[in-house]
């Protein structure tokens, strides 16, 4: 119940603006490519069905936003619907010169692919100017890795550097993250770096299923491997005992109880289950060796296969070791389109495997959860909040060049097969087309809509 009241009061006012941004950038992706080829717009429109307010340009072209703010469309001259599917042929010859259907095929297809192309680029121009203006996030791919994990059943160690993993060039420790997500449960060819010799290798993760702190369900592949981290302390949680037995930002933890403290991730193993039993902690704090008594508070934690168990929390966080590396102008930009088609590719992977049957098909999700996820961002702030237009502006953009009728991918195919055969296809094909679409995008909206309202009620 929690979880539909903050739908309405925290969650909405953000979805609506997120998707009225993203939905402009489209829309106007279609209607500026149009305009270069000198067709008219007749409406463009945020939103469906009646007008709330509007305006109309000096080119004629009605500027409305509509009562349902779940869309958008550019009505071109000439079209008899929003969709482009059926057109007014009682045009004068001056209105047939300025209408949709009248112009070259590679100019239909060029306004069609206007829109997600819009989107594309939007994320690629927010990138660029973050990875300028502020820094691309930058991990070093070394590891640490857990006893008994999947890394260390395949052979890795503790501080070894991933070079490739299933494939994929792993340029920092953000890529094993992605691919951790995209390949839960499939065995991955990893190829590392170990004392400058180049090894390789094969990881089977472990399929994990866990819920955030909003109760979101996240599956991934446990690898057994985590960023490695000297043992510094960087900040401390709330009521900390380490804080109150007197360590401070700054110290190195050496020892914990006579057993040496290698990296950050190391300290829960050594402090295992002795929650509430006195641990003695040598440490380094600028060069001059110390010690001191620490009793770990107890906390709960759930593995992979759903065992919970207590172990003991020092309450202390690791140093920052993720960089942001600056980059000029042209630096910027190439790491904006990497970064996008990484996206791409993952959207259209993942896919891949729901239809296959390798994800379970409840990961679709809708407008709900688009808008959940909007008014999580707003609780973390800023970067949160652009990092989902980003990430939403990429997935709008390749959803809608799926070949489907309905959606923009649908009419670049049939325009493919105009271009290979010479001739569009016939009326009634195309009305069946559009009609199966219709159904089709119908029928998927409906099915990810039921996944989200599940989801508010976990």
């Amino acid at each position: 119940m929690h979880g539909i009241v903050s739908l309405f009061t925290t969650y909405l006012p953000y979805f609506i603006l997120v998707l009225t941004v993203l939905v402009f950038v489209h829309e106007f992706g279609h209607y500026w490519v149009g305009r270069r080829f000198g067709i008219h717009a007749e409406v463009f429109s945020i939103g469906f069905g009646p007008e709330l307010f509007g305006w109309t340009d000096r080119n004629g072209t009605r500027w409305k936003i509509s009562a349902l703010p779940l869309g958008g469309y550019v009505k071109f001259l000439g079209d008899n619907d929003a969709a482009s599917a059926t057109h007014d042929e009682a045009l004068s010859p001056e209105q047939r010169k300025r209408a949709f259907f009248t112009q070259p095929l590679y100019a239909r297809a060029a306004v069609v692919f206007g829109g997600p192309a819009a989107n594309l680029l939007f994320a690629v121009l927010l990138l660029t100017g973050v990875f300028y203006f502020v820094g691309e996030p930058y991990s070093p791919a070394t590891i640490a890795v857990q006893a008994d994990g999947p890394a260390a059943r395949a052979g890795l160690q503790t501080g070894d550097e991933l070079v490739r993993l299933a494939g994929k060039r792993i340029n920092r420790y953000e890529d094993i993250q992605d691919l951790q997500f995209l390949y839960p449960t499939q065995p991955m060819a990893v190829e590392y770096r170990r004392d400058g010799k180049l090894l390789t290798g094969e990881i089977a993760p472990q399929f994990c299923e866990r819920k955030d702190k909003y109760n979101n369900i996240i599956r991934y592949g446990e690898l057994g491997t985590d960023q490695f981290i000297r043992p510094s302390v960087g900040g401390f949680a709330a009521s900390s005992p380490a804080e109150a037995a007197g360590l401070r930002v700054g110290d190195v933890l050496l020892e914990i109880d006579g057993k040496p403290v290698d990296h950050f991730t190391r300290i829960p193993e050594l402090i295992g289950n002795r929650a509430g039993q006195p641990l003695v902690v040598k440490y380094d704090r600028n060069g001059r060796l110390a010690e001191t008594t620490i009793v770990p508070e107890a906390d709960k934690v759930t593995d992979c296969t759903g065992k919970e168990t207590v172990v003991g929390r020092l309450r202390i966080r690791p140093e920052r070791v993720t960089e942001l590396r600056s980059h000029d102008l042209l630096g910027a930009v190439g790491a904006g389109v990497k970064h996008v088609w990484g996206m791409t590719n993952m959207f259209y992977t993942s896919m891949g495997q729901i239809l296959t049957g390798a994800r379970p098909v409840d990961e679709l999700g809708g407008p709900i959860r688009i808008a959940k996820a909007a008014g999580e961002a707003s609780f973390i702030g800023w970067t949160a909040i652009l990092s989902l237009v980003i990430g939403v502006s990429v997935v709008l953009g390749v959803f809608n060049l799926l070949p489907v009728p309905m959606l923009d991918g649908g009419h670049l195919a049939m325009y493919l097969y105009e271009a290979i055969r010479g001739q569009p296809l016939s009326l009634k094909a195309q009305e069946v087309a559009l009609k199966l679409g219709f159904a089709l995008v119908i029928g998927v909206s409906v099915f990810v809509t039921f996944n989200d309202i599940k989801g508010l009620f976990r």
